[in-house]
């Protein structure tokens, strides 16, 4: 096990989430998924389904972080025809100068479910849905998932737009990414009725010494109502690999602060 920290970037590809007509859902459960594998989110770009924004993200993420995970832009469904602004595969091929190929196993498996749909035969659109860049590697991690993850440049992980779908493989991935990372991240939560400037030099302190351990210090103000059982104006974060820091630090900051564990979910809107 270690306690190095992979490093990860995601790239959100669609017009509809810069609209505003789709929430991206998708970066948020990358990033919980992530962060309990112990790999390190650094970055989220959103960019519009356009060939060379997508080659530009794609490039530069790819030679600045030791993972990249696309979403969007890749077929909607493989029982209908991929759209016009599908462009995702042949951008991102495009990116590292590498071919388009039909993968025969993908192929076959749609070939299926079209006529199990109702459908008469494949059409060169259909193909498209069963055509990645090459060379390239295909990752079918559990068997009854036949639509692949395509890794290209050893380390961009494209998936689909669709958050069903892309939670499907993405927990898919999960045991791989596990053998990457060693260990996990470990969190802690604590809660105080004082203020972020009254706490500010505490946690100044304390993050120059949890430095030393990798560990990340965080404060979060609440806004809004309170609860009358639970005088919260800040929850402090404080997270890393080393267990034993995390407690540690945490403890020191609970009692210096005047604080206490917190445990709930979300509960209330934070800056």
């Amino acid at each position: 096990m270690t306690n190095k920290v992979i490093t990860a970037a995601c790239c959100i590809i669609g017009d509809e989430i810069l609209s505003g007509k789709t929430k991206d859902t998708n970066s948020h459960y990358l990033a919980t998924t992530l962060f309990d594998l112990g790999i390190e989110l650094k970055t989220i770009q959103v960019v519009a389904d356009d060939r060379e924004a997508i080659k530009k993200s794609v490039k530069e993420l790819s030679s600045q972080y030791d993972l990249v995970f696309t979403s969007g832009g890749i077929g909607k469904s493989i029982y209908i025809c991929p759209t016009h602004d599908d462009i995702t595969y042949e951008s991102i091929a495009s990116a590292f100068g590498l071919e388009m190929k039909v993968d025969q196993m993908t192929y076959q498996y749609i070939e299926k479910q079209i006529k199990k749909g109702g459908g008469k035969e494949m059409t060169k659109h259909h193909a498209r849905l069963a055509t990645f860049p090459s060379p390239a590697i295909l990752l079918r991690e559990r068997k009854e998932i036949m639509i692949p993850i395509v890794v290209v440049n050893r380390n961009v992980y494209i998936l689909p737009g669709i958050p069903r779908l892309f939670k499907l493989l993405m927990d898919s991935l999960q045991m791989k990414l596990q053998g990457l990372s060693g260990t996990r991240f470990y969190r802690r939560e604590i809660a105080t009725s004082q203020s972020e400037v009254v706490i500010a030099d505490v946690l100044s302190v304390a993050q120059t010494k949890a430095d030393l351990f990798g560990i990340k210090i965080g404060s979060y103000p609440i806004w809004g109502a309170v609860d009358d059982d639970d005088d919260v104006r800040v929850i402090v974060n404080v997270s890393g690999k080393d267990e034993l820091k995390v407690n540690e630090m945490s403890d020191m900051i609970t009692s210096q602060i005047q604080g206490w564990p917190y445990y709930s979910e979300e509960k209330r809107s934070r800056l």
